[in-house]
């Protein structure tokens, strides 16, 4: 009976490990997301630097989004640039004879192409062999 309460403390434990690897995997796959994104976008830094990685309260998520509470030059917010980035946009024609050629700027898909399918995959991977490790102790 007594080694049976010790195998039982000892999975009580590893319950507390789990949050602690699944915390860390998800910070190193949301730098890794937020490096894809930055990447994805190109140009000169100032788009890139509106992203931020953001995890959950309880550390079961990780995401990429533009800064919250943050506007650009022209007092428009960060994440609505952000978007018109991502999915295209219009374009706006005045009056009269219109240069413009297009109609719709198309979108860049900064975060759908990232691939975060591989990268959760990681994640767990990396979960999946600590939690290994961790059990192969009792």
């Amino acid at each position: 009976m007594q080694e049976l309460e010790i195998i039982a403390r000892k999975l009580e434990g590893s319950c507390d490990k789990l949050r602690e690897v699944r915390r860390q995997a998800l910070d190193e796959a949301g730098n890794k997301l937020l490096g894809a994104v930055r990447g994805r976008i190109g140009g000169t830094g100032k788009v890139q630097s509106w992203q931020e990685k953001h995890m959950g309260s309880g550390g079961g998520y990780t995401a990429v989004r533009p800064a919250a509470k943050a506007y650009d030059g022209h007092g428009n917010a960060v994440g609505y640039v952000t978007n018109a980035i991502e999915g295209g946009h219009r374009v706006r024609t005045g009056r009269g004879p219109s240069r413009a050629r297009m109609q719709r700027v198309p979108g860049k898909w900064m975060y759908r192409g990232t691939n975060p399918a591989r990268i959760a995959a990681e994640a767990r991977d990396q979960i999946a062999q600590a939690m290994l490790k961790e059990w192969e102790k009792i």
